[in-house]
């Protein structure tokens, strides 16, 4: 048998028809926001945690995880879990992904 054909990127061909290049800068802030969201995500697998607990495990800001986390509640992929005796609240992989 053959090989399957290549899916091709929309990012391709959006170059090729186009002539459309994607800024460098643009480009490295999403691979630097999905990078972040991967240590997240890997922070929380099995397991719940505050922002303050996933920002010291994984070296990033509070700040910034907690923008990245609740971009991810929008999207479904995490859940307040509980909330901890001083009023901050664990997360957690959403059930189900």
């Amino acid at each position: 048998m053959g090989e399957a054909p290549r899916r091709e990127l929309t990012s391709e061909r959006l170059r090729r028809e186009l002539n459309f290049q994607v800024p460098e800068e643009l480009a490295r802030r999403v691979r630097e926001a999905a990078a972040i969201r991967a240590k997240i995500l890997k922070c929380l697998e099995g397991r719940e945690m505050t922002v303050r607990e996933i920002a010291r495990e994984a070296g990033i800001p509070e700040s910034v995880v907690f923008w990245h986390l609740m971009t991810m509640y929008k999207y479904n992929l995490v859940e307040p879990a509980e909330k901890t005796e001083d009023g901050l609240y664990k997360y957690r992989l959403k059930r189900g992904r």
